[in-house]
């Protein structure tokens, strides 16, 4: 398993033994005091960790005196988590404003931890986890973007995901899974993190913790109070908790983040109890609200448009790459399409050290079918030779028109023997073909040049190979035509 190292959070002043104890804990012969002994070696990490342990969030009830105290009491998850937590809020910087991102995080967290305890789990520590990750895909950018983010940590929690596609960045869910991935946290949790945003819940307890943990904390986050405690109360019933169950945790929320946020030695901001956030929901905010829900519907509409267009725009990209690589008339690869194709080819060649074979085809006479029969019957003639050169070739082989009446084949991994066999193979099935055009029947036929080169060394010759096979197909015009000439042969 690779360690995880400070890197991992880009920017944030982590303390490199935090992440050490939070990759050491993973391990099966970790223990309390390993971990302790590890901790020992950064002070001011020791300090922090004693400093955490008593503070009212861990509510233990007499004082620890030494990391190795405080080691005992968590033991290797508790160690974990507060490696994670304390990992994760150095990531927040200590400017003005930014203290909503870090209470964001840790509403999350100490609303699974109650949420857990609803459902009868005394092994907090990964639920605690999870919601700590939840909002944490955000966190990563405040380092570049601390105004963008914060301006989106301000938003209604549910509208969050919107807002970060305003502003260009990924969504927060699967930034934090992806985090969670370099942490080495269970699959379970990194679905919880992925998924706290879908409308249903995870199948995974500690993924529908997290699922509920997110619109539990939405309520003090923004938006109409009154409509995010319904969704929150429904979201309970829907795992089997009560409307009493949720009262009761949600005023243990808002002392339990101040709580957490002292662990850390960081401020978090006034945290509104339950009750006053009630006392708010007056017509003024609802008022607010709707205006501000009708601004994130507009949002989404454009978002959706821009994504149509965007794609549009792909789609025309893609077209216009195709045209500027395609024969309008036979809807062969063009001229620049070879010498892209002869490049590639070539260097593959090299490098494998094998054969690639250029051949070089002209229709015989083609001048005399325009006159005698008009362009319109010599257009038909060469998109039928263009089918023919295509549809009697391998897979891999590139038929390309090159121009006029003149089209050039690319036969990679093919020697001139195998080259000269298949040309006349073309060359006979051209023969045969038969044309019918003012009452009269006629045929063509075409001349082939080949030229072979085999690696390594013939990386960079496409002028000099299709030079070669430019002279055989002089040769095979000269001495008749339709005929195949292979570079070189007596």
């Amino acid at each position: 398993m690779n360690p995880v190292s400070a890197a991992t959070v880009k920017d944030a002043p982590v303390s490199i033994t935090a992440l050490q104890i939070v990759q050491q804990a993973l391990q099966p012969e970790a223990t309390p005091g390993s971990l302790a002994k590890m901790a020992e070696q950064d002070p001011a990490f020791a300090l922090r960790v004693i400093a955490a342990v008593n503070s009212a969030a861990f509510g233990i009830t007499r004082r620890v005196g030494d990391v190795r105290q405080a080691a005992s009491l968590l033991g290797v998850r508790g160690l974990r988590s507060l490696g994670l937590s304390l990992a994760l809020s150095d990531m927040v910087p200590p400017d003005d404003g930014s203290e909503v991102l870090l209470a964001n995080c840790i509403r999350r967290a100490v609303a699974a931890q109650l949420i857990a305890e609803q459902f009868g789990e005394r092994d907090r520590d990964i639920f605690f986890t999870a919601g700590l990750f939840l909002e944490v895909g955000l966190l990563l950018r405040a380092r570049d973007s601390l105004g963008a983010v914060i301006q989106i940590a301000r938003a209604p929690a549910a509208q969050r995901p919107v807002f970060e596609r305003t502003f260009g960045f990924p969504e927060h869910p699967a930034r934090g899974a992806e985090l969670g991935t370099e942490f080495h946290l269970s699959e379970e949790t990194i679905e919880a993190i992925r998924c706290h945003h879908q409308s249903e819940p995870p199948k995974s307890l500690v993924g529908r913790v997290a699922w509920l943990a997110e619109r539990v904390a939405g309520v003090w986050e923004g938006g109409d109070v009154a409509s995010a405690r319904t969704l929150a109360l429904e979201s309970c019933q829907r795992l089997n908790l009560s409307e009493e169950q949720l009262s009761e945790l949600m005023r243990k929320i808002p002392d339990a983040v101040t709580a957490t946020g002292a662990a850390f030695d960081r401020d978090v901001g006034a945290q509104k109890s339950y009750e006053a956030l009630l006392v708010d929901v007056n017509r003024g905010l609802i008022e607010l609200t709707h205006s501000y829900e009708a601004v994130v519907r507009r949002l989404e509409v454009l978002l959706q448009e821009k994504d149509e267009l965007t794609q549009r725009l792909a789609e025309a990209n893609d077209s216009l790459e195709r045209l500027a690589h395609t024969d309008a008339l036979t809807n062969l690869p063009n001229k620049r399409a070879l010498e892209q194709a002869l490049i590639r080819d070539l260097a593959r060649a090299d490098r494998d050290k094998t054969n690639i074979s250029l051949v070089v085809v002209d229709v015989d006479h083609f001048k005399k079918v325009n006159d005698s029969y008009g362009h319109a019957v010599g257009d038909e003639v060469l998109k039928r030779v263009a089918k023919a050169l295509s549809s009697n070739l391998r897979t891999g082989d590139l038929a390309t028109r090159y121009g006029g009446e003149e089209f050039v084949l690319v036969l990679p991994g093919t020697n001139a023997f195998g080259a000269k066999l298949a040309a006349e193979r073309i060359r006979k099935f051209l023969e045969k073909q038969r044309y019918e055009a003012a009452g009269q029947s006629f045929s063509v036929t075409a001349s082939f040049g080949i030229a072979t080169l085999c690696g390594p060394g013939c990386g960079g010759l496409s002028k000099h190979l299709f030079s070669e096979a430019d002279a055989a197909l002089y040769v095979a015009k000269t001495s008749g035509r339709n005929r195949t000439v292979v570079h070189g042969e007596g």
